[in-house]
């Protein structure tokens, strides 16, 4: 079941460069004292993000150490959740850009340019040839200070590029950004961080999210990545639903299909919608991961896109489905939950006694996120369980995968 889309891997040239900057901001230690000193400043950054939720900008963008840890540790993961989407938003979604003139893309808490530099290097490796403008915005001048600096060290990752950058907390209302059009908007991880308790904290993530589509053209997309905490996608696909009544002609149009907005963020599933995707760590993750023994070998997201363009219709509803739990083998069988193009939640099953080796290693390689096409010879679901003949019977229709061959590394 061979992938339908292969994603460039993360710019070695991008590793080296987060690195020599840690290497002359410290110039005086051991390569040893300096991952120490960057894995002490990953160990705070995981429990602010995954514990404490605490953003404040005095203790998180202001300071060298966070900045350069998070480029060595966490960057490429960002980036790489950003390529996900943006691969998915050109090559199933039906996102074009404007047949005349620059593309505009407006980066929502750019931080030091992850999701908006991976969405330039995206575009350009899918063949579109527009000039590219990127406006970044951020609440961190010395984040957009380093995201000016990767830009211009690698323009031959995204030729005909050009950014600037606008000093912005989200926090407060946008009326500061022009009211220009956007062909794409990029929100990288950075909506979650406007959840605060001491704050009313659904209010400031809603006003970021209406204000959205007064900045897309008829063509765009916004496109908004997410940790994946039940809790933080559950609100993102809930706030994305309420959007749609107050915008004539806005549209849903991703995790799921036909403009339909996720129904677990509704109901008691034991699943929430996020992708689980598999990733090759970079050396210099592994050399900081060593003793710290974090997850590095997936990346997990939420994913929402909306936009004015009518949802691209891509099979029959009862048909197509998107993966929402992982792979469970058992002794006699595997199984997976999907949701389908009706919004319904189904669990599909194969007897192992049906599939040949090879088939059950390609079966298993299936991921959280893929969206497939299974062909039923008759729709004969019993409490929403569907029993699968043969893997022919599955058809993927997005199935990304980073590239692992050598090549590709350059």
């Amino acid at each position: 079941m061979p992938p339908k889309f292969l994603l460039d891997t993360f710019p070695l040239s991008i590793e080296k460069w987060w690195w020599e900057q840690a290497c002359q901001q410290w110039p005086g230690i051991s390569e040893d004292k300096l991952l120490n000193l960057i894995r002490q400043e990953i160990v705070k950054q995981s429990d602010r993000f995954n514990k404490f939720r605490n953003f404040d900008c005095d203790a998180y963008g202001k300071r060298d150490l966070s900045i350069i840890a998070y480029g060595n540790f966490y960057f490429s993961r960002s980036w790489t959740a950003m390529n996900f989407a943006i691969g998915e938003a050109i090559h199933l979604r039906g996102w074009n850009p404007p047949k005349n003139g620059p593309i505009r893309i407006l980066d929502l808490g750019s931080g030091t340019g992850a999701s908006g530099l991976s969405c330039l290097h995206t575009i350009r490796k899918s063949g579109l040839s527009n000039q590219i403008q990127l406006e970044a915005i951020d609440y961190s001048g010395k984040s957009l200070a380093f995201l000016r600096k990767l830009h211009l060290s690698q323009k031959d990752l995204w030729p005909d590029t050009q950014i600037t950058t606008k000093r912005l907390d989200l926090k407060f209302p946008l009326d500061e950004i022009k009211r220009k059009k956007y062909d794409l908007i990029l929100l990288g991880f950075s909506l979650n961080e406007l959840l605060n308790e001491e704050e009313n904290e659904q209010e400031c993530f809603k006003q970021v999210l209406f204000s959205l589509p007064e900045r897309l053209k008829s063509n765009g997309l916004a496109v908004i990545t997410e940790p994946a905490q039940r809790g933080i996608c559950h609100l993102l696909h809930k706030k994305c639903a309420e959007i749609i009544p107050d915008f004539k002609d806005l549209f849903i149009h991703s995790p799921y299909f036909n403009g339909k907005s996720c129904p677990l963020s509704q109901t008691n599933s034991k699943f929430f919608s996020h992708e689980v995707r598999k990733i090759l760590p970079l050396s210099t993750v592994e050399k900081i991961n060593r003793p710290l023994n974090l997850e590095v070998r997936e990346v997990k997201f939420g994913l929402s896109m909306i936009g004015y363009l009518q949802p691209k219709i891509l099979g029959k509803s009862h048909e197509i489905c998107r993966i929402v739990s992982p792979l469970k083998k058992r002794k006699g069988t595997v199984s997976f939950v999907v949701i389908n193009g009706d919004s319904n939640e189904l669990t599909y099953e194969l007897q192992r006694r049906n599939l040949y080796k090879e088939d059950l290693v390609d079966l298993m390689d299936l991921e959280r996120g893929d969206i497939l096409k299974i062909n039923l010879a008759e729709d004969s679901s019993q409490e929403f369980r569907h029993r699968i003949q043969n893997l022919n019977q599955i058809q993927p229709i997005f199935m990304p995968r980073v590239r692992q061959d050598e090549s590709s590394k350059n």
